[in-house]
């Protein structure tokens, strides 16, 4: 395996200017290039002290870059240190690299990188793994195809297969919109013939039909205008970044295409090293469900699953203080 040899630091303390008045020395703020699997890729750091665990965070979508909203989990700061990584075909990364398409096998070759990279940087025999929806993805299948160098994973919107994941989640809505009697929704997901459909572009075509009854239901926590202001305050936000989805859309189809007929349980249901999955309790864009099935029928070293109460897909953002507590008390920091 080709060596990680460029780091180019691009930015630094971002939110701790008096960090040495306050006696806090160490704080790690630093926004990096890494010369990752042939291209430039985007990582941001974040911690209090460099001996705390070391968790490479991957975000969903595909596409999701979740860097621009690691302001918003600084709590965490004092327990471990987080290394938030834009993947390729997503955020700074696809800016950067406008032809770079990602895959299954070039991400899972960029994790590996990224892990020997951090292991050397942070002097760690180890990294924990932080995954989130389609991160979820990527991060189950290196988890358990390289345990050597994985601590312990979490999942957070754990996937276990598109597919059946629609299927459960479009039940769910049809059962609530007939309890509602609401003959406009259902009218609306009649339309759409056969759900998900045979091929991801047919899906995602679909998909945002179910979304809004879902929204207008409650059953998920989509707020499009409330995201991008929370993206535009961040310290590390840039206004090419807007661009990044013109991008992210020309780079992922093919890499929905593969997702979607994945499935976790085409994997060995044995793992080797800790899994911790926290899941919103009232998730239904991936239905926890499915999660806590598939869940109790692995085997690992040390295994918990832990639901957040009054939490959708993103409990780390609906329910902040509940989650780090969880992640605290998996983690035993």
């Amino acid at each position: 395996m080709k060596m990680i040899t460029t780091s180019k630091v691009i930015s630094k303390n971002y939110r701790y200017e008096n960090r040495e008045k306050a006696g806090h020395s160490s704080f790690i703020d630093t926004a990096e290039y890494v010369d990752i699997n042939g291209i430039e890729q985007f990582f941001y750091h974040s911690g209090s002290n460099p001996e705390n665990p070391v968790i490479l965070h991957l975000h969903g979508g595909p596409g999701n870059a979740f860097s621009n909203k690691a302001y918003l989990l600084k709590d965490w700061d004092s327990h471990f240190t987080m290394v938030y990584w834009d993947q390729r075909g997503a955020g700074k990364t696809a800016l950067k690299n406008h032809e770079a398409v990602p895959t299954f096998e070039n991400l899972l070759k960029d994790i590996d990188e990224i892990v020997q990279y951090l292991k050397m940087k942070y002097n760690k025999d180890k990294i924990g793994i932080f995954a989130h929806s389609w991160g979820t993805v990527i991060g189950s299948i290196y988890a358990n195809q390289r345990p050597r160098d994985v601590a312990f994973y979490i999942g957070v919107g754990q996937v276990i297969s598109p597919i059946p994941n629609e299927i459960v989640s479009y039940q769910e809505t049809l059962r609530r919109l007939q309890e509602n009697g609401d003959t406009e929704g259902l009218e609306r997901l009649n339309a759409l013939g056969d759900y998900p459909g045979e091929r991801a572009e047919e899906f995602l075509r679909k998909m945002w039909v179910v979304r809004d009854q879902q929204k207008k239901m409650g059953m998920i926590s989509v707020n499009t205008e409330k995201n991008l202001e929370l993206i535009k305050q961040s310290p590390l936000f840039h206004p090419a970044d807007l661009s990044a989805k013109n991008v992210c859309a020309k780079l992922l189809p093919g890499l929905f295409e593969e997702l979607y007929h994945f499935s976790l349980y085409d994997y060995p249901l044995t793992y080797k090293v800790p899994i911790f999955y926290l899941l919103g309790k009232n998730d239904w864009q991936v239905p926890s469900i499915l999660g806590i099935e598939y869940f109790n029928q692995i085997s690992a070293p040390q295994k918990e699953l832990m639901l957040i109460q009054e939490a959708k897909h993103h409990p780390m953002l609906e329910r902040p203080e509940d989650f780090l507590q969880a992640m605290r008390k998996v983690l035993q920091t």
